[in-house]
């Protein structure tokens, strides 16, 4: 029975919240649960909270670190960068005449017809201050019609420098059809600001509508570092464990 045991393989399921770090021991063979345990998070490293978590489960279960398989990972260290305003300073780089495309968004105010008096609008991922335009431009089948402009790109870039952005959007005019484009001008970005991570939309949301793409693209830069960072972390710690992250859509 103990050479049973030994052999034994487990999943390790493991929700981590803003408060505490949930973890569930599963073996693979039978389905049973055989360890539950709760561990305060950790905010300043949230790895920190799960390496504990581990620990601690494996103790009160009697087993060893080996035996688990998978660990399936929940996080909500992604949401919370966001709704607490931590995550990276964002510079966005759009088409040009497309600088405000953020403001604009749908021109959706709530309220009837008397709420744009009333509505406060909620602080954007991307401020104005750090978007710039870039002069090249694609038609609706990505056909080229104005090439990159290189040199004007360099010169926005310096204003997004002298900023102190932590992450670069990329978000075009019909990228959706075609990234050429958005892939010239990261070889700019990186060449300009080495070390920034770029994010850019044809590759987190190829569709059309440029708010949706422009936002959904600008948050996935806005969490970017603080996550890379964490999973980077996680994975010194778990080791040669094998690992899941799972969606949170």
């Amino acid at each position: 029975a103990l050479g049973q045991l030994a052999m034994a393989k487990y999943l390790l399921g493991c929700d981590v919240g803003g408060t505490f770090t949930d973890l569930i021991l599963i073996d693979v063979q039978t389905s049973a649960i055989v360890g539950r345990c709760k561990t305060p998070s950790t905010p300043e490293d949230q790895s920190i909270g799960v390496e504990n978590g581990i620990a601690k489960i494996c103790a009160d279960s009697g087993i060893e670190r080996g035996q688990i398989e998978v660990l399936l990972h929940g996080t909500t260290v992604a949401t919370n960068a966001v709704l607490e305003g931590k995550g990276a300073k964002v510079g966005l780089i759009t088409s040009e005449g497309y600088r405000q495309v953020l403001h604009i968004d749908r021109s959706y105010v709530p309220g009837g017809l008397a709420g744009w008096i009333i509505w406060n609008k909620p602080e954007l991922l991307a401020k104005l201050e750090d978007t710039v335009e870039c002069k090249c431009r694609l038609d609706a089948f990505g056909n080229e019609v104005s090439p990159l402009d290189e040199a004007h790109l360099r010169n926005q870039l310096q204003l997004l420098k002298a900023n102190g952005v932590e992450a670069i959007t990329v978000s075009l005019l019909n990228a959706y059809v075609d990234g050429k484009h958005e892939q010239a001008v990261k070889q700019v970005v990186e060449s300009v600001l080495p070390g920034v991570p770029v994010s850019m939309s044809h590759e987190v949301l190829p569709e059309m509508y440029e708010y949706e793409r422009a936002l959904t693209t600008v948050a996935n830069a806005v969490i970017r570092p603080k996550v890379s960072q964490y999973i980077s972390n996680l994975k010194q710690k778990v080791g040669d464990t094998r690992f899941k992250i799972l969606r949170s859509d």
